[in-house]
């Protein structure tokens, strides 16, 4: 009777940790990943087009800018859902980096950041 108790206990923990581990991340990469990626490189331009909005300092454009950044209320959600289901940290930078990738702007553009305003 002990001996079957314990194979029970053993079993319901091996399920249990085999969800947490391995299910529940599994299934918020495959539920959530596509959507991370698009927000992430939402995010990324919506910063970059608020940063020099700012430096033209144009109040409408300010504005507008400013509600562009709402987006990464949404990056930021998902990005804890994702988190909460056991995906590791470095799997989100990874993606990151994949939409950084696969939603790369010109070469002008990004060129455009790092050159000097005034000196």
């Amino acid at each position: 009777m002990t001996n079957k108790i314990f194979k029970i206990i053993v079993s319901a923990f091996c399920l249990l940790w085999i969800t947490k581990n391995i299910a529940l991340p599994l299934a918020g990469v495959a539920a959530y990943s596509t959507q991370y990626m698009e927000l992430s490189s939402s995010c990324g331009s919506a910063m970059n087009e608020t940063w020099f909005a700012e430096q033209l300092e144009n109040n409408e454009l300010d504005k507008s800018s400013q509600i562009e950044l709402l987006v990464c209320h949404n990056y930021d959600l998902t990005r804890k859902k994702m988190l909460s289901l056991g995906i590791p940290e470095e799997f989100l930078s990874y993606l990151g980096l994949r939409a950084l990738e696969l939603g790369q702007d010109s070469a002008e553009r990004l060129v455009e950041q790092h050159r000097f305003r005034e000196r």
